[in-house]
């Protein structure tokens, strides 16, 4: 009988897929492939020339590491293609040649090789490029929100080339040389110390609030929007709440809120994020959305539709069937053969043993 020790350990999961410029297919399939993060197409400048993508993905516990290298790109994340693959993540792309175009909040900037663009997947985003050839990493919000507490700014937020950000690239490069004799055991620890350098690449966010106050007011903003996050579905939230937990007046409650259009206002908002998130994740066990408004603090699910349709376009009903579509789709894609064909696993690579000498 063998011992514990004697076991293989399990790795983490590691694919390859590739899509080559012969096959006319090519971009179709890419598509299909990246529906759950993107819309893509082929820009109409580079239309004439054949597509090609090759992919490498790596799944480590709370986070994705992958390298992408294609012809011209341009990605979009829509209201729509996020009620229909809902995501709960933050998206951090370094492009290790060229330069890519990002657009959030209909302001556009150009992105250069190095850079570390972070990206919150439940917000709109578009990402033009000539030629893509990237590395790139999907990580639980959920995690980092625990260690940054102004993630919802990091939303097209880049980090410049340094050393941070050139550490922070050469831990995604290391796994991707690992990746395949990655245990699933050492893969916890990895994933935990690129967690860690995701949340110190993102510190100039908090020093961005911390410049745009002064002394206690700083501080307080940073708290009472922690605060908001934490009691999201405490119907008893309000400012008179927060009045009460943090001892300030009410005229410096309100002055610190009024650049984000009020504190009634800002709480609504992030309770209306909330639930947009969480009915466009089609895995979330079933509930009823009346209930959620009423955990939300809604007086009447009438009151949260209407603030959901007003902020998203869509009404909850329209998002939850979006994603409950979208899930039938992307089971029946993954089963068929067809598109299996252009995926296979990555082994690792096993060293020859040495020959002794003679």
């Amino acid at each position: 009988m063998s011992k514990p020790d004697d076991q293989q350990p399990n790795y983490i999961d590691c694919y390859r897929a590739e899509f080559p410029a012969s096959n006319p297919q090519s971009a179709a399939l890419y598509a299909q492939m990246l529906a759950p993060v993107f819309d893509f197409e082929v820009p109409s400048f580079a239309q004439a020339s054949p597509f090609f993508a090759r992919s490498e993905i790596y799944g480590l516990p709370d986070l994705t590491v992958s390298r992408v290298q294609s012809g011209a790109s341009r990605f979009v994340r829509s209201i729509k293609t996020i009620a229909r693959h809902g995501m709960d993540q933050i998206l951090v792309v370094c492009y290790t040649r060229g330069s890519f175009m990002m657009t959030t909040g209909g302001m556009a900037r150009r992105v250069e090789a190095g850079a570390l663009a972070f990206m919150d997947m439940s917000q709109e985003i578009i990402i033009e490029a000539d030629e893509v050839e990237n590395v790139s990493l999907a990580v639980s919000r959920r995690k980092l929100e625990m260690l940054v507490p102004f993630l919802d700014d990091a939303h097209g937020f880049v980090r410049e080339p340094g050393p941070l950000s050139s550490v922070m690239l050469g831990m995604m490069e290391g796994v991707m040389a690992e990746g395949p004799a990655m245990s699933v055991v050492d893969a916890g620890g990895v994933a935990g110390a690129i967690i860690q350098l995701a949340a110190a690449c993102l510190e100039p966010l908090s020093h961005h609030q911390v410049a745009a106050s002064s002394g206690r007011n700083a501080v307080s903003l940073a708290l009472i929007k922690a605060a908001i996050e934490r009691r999201l579905l405490e119907p008893a939230l309000s400012p008179q709440a927060l009045l009460d937990e943090f001892g300030i007046t009410r005229s410096t409650l309100y002055r610190l809120f009024e650049p984000l259009g009020g504190v009634s206002a800002y709480i609504t908002e992030r309770r209306l994020h909330y639930a947009f998130r969480r009915i466009a994740d089609a895995v979330q066990p079933s509930f009823r959305i009346s209930q959620l408004a009423f955990e939300l603090g809604f007086s009447h699910p009438s009151a949260f539709t209407r603030a959901f349709r007003d902020l998203f376009g869509l009404s909850p009903s329209a998002v939850r069937a979006l994603a409950a579509q979208s899930k039938m789709q992307e089971m029946q894609l993954m089963a068929s053969p067809d598109y299996l064909q252009y995926f296979s696993p990555i082994s690792p690579v096993l060293s020859e043993a040495p020959v002794a000498a003679q």
